[in-house]
């Protein structure tokens, strides 16, 4: 299924100018007429679907999304027209509780290196490291669970593994 490039910039726009609400709005250009191919079945998420850390309140959520090309902007705002949808993530975006930030962007951090020799590494640490800006590195035996690694890769932690 394809989209055209006007009608996804237009539904973008919807989005924003609804999200946004007081923004004053150039008229749209009149709506093209429907093509006679019938609507496509609607398909599941493509790509990763971003999820992120909870705030400490657990009331607010920043997600991490890597756009390098524009395949990956066509997923993230398929996703988020999806997530448009439901009537409480909407509410989410609109006052805030949910955001999003770009996978390797400067976070002003000090750029570290986080270490752990041993044991188990969770979603939280990984949450903390995210936050800090940090990159991790596991000893020969520390082992990352399988959670923490899901994370790490929305998160965009880099994880560097020493052997023995």
């Amino acid at each position: 299924m394809s989209i055209d490039r006007e009608e996804l910039r237009r539904l973008v726009r919807d989005v924003i100018r609804e999200t946004v609400g007081d923004l004053k709005a150039a008229p749209a250009p009149a709506p093209a007429p429907p093509k006679a191919s019938p609507p496509a079945p609607a398909r599941a998420p493509e790509g990763p679907v971003a999820t992120g850390p909870l705030a400490a309140d657990e009331r607010s959520r920043t997600d991490t999304v890597r756009i390098a090309n524009d395949r990956d902007l066509d997923v993230f705002v398929r996703n988020l027209l999806r997530l448009f949808e439901n009537p409480k993530t909407r509410a989410d975006l609109r006052h805030g509780r949910l955001t999003f930030r770009l996978a390797g962007a400067e976070r002003g951090g000090s750029g570290s290196s986080r270490r752990v020799e041993r044991g188990a590494v969770t979603e939280r640490q990984i949450a903390d490291i995210a936050e800090a800006g940090s990159s991790l590195i596991l000893g020969p035996r520390a082992v990352l669970t399988p959670l923490a690694r899901e994370r790490a890769r929305a998160l965009g932690v880099t994880i560097h593994k020493e052997r023995t």
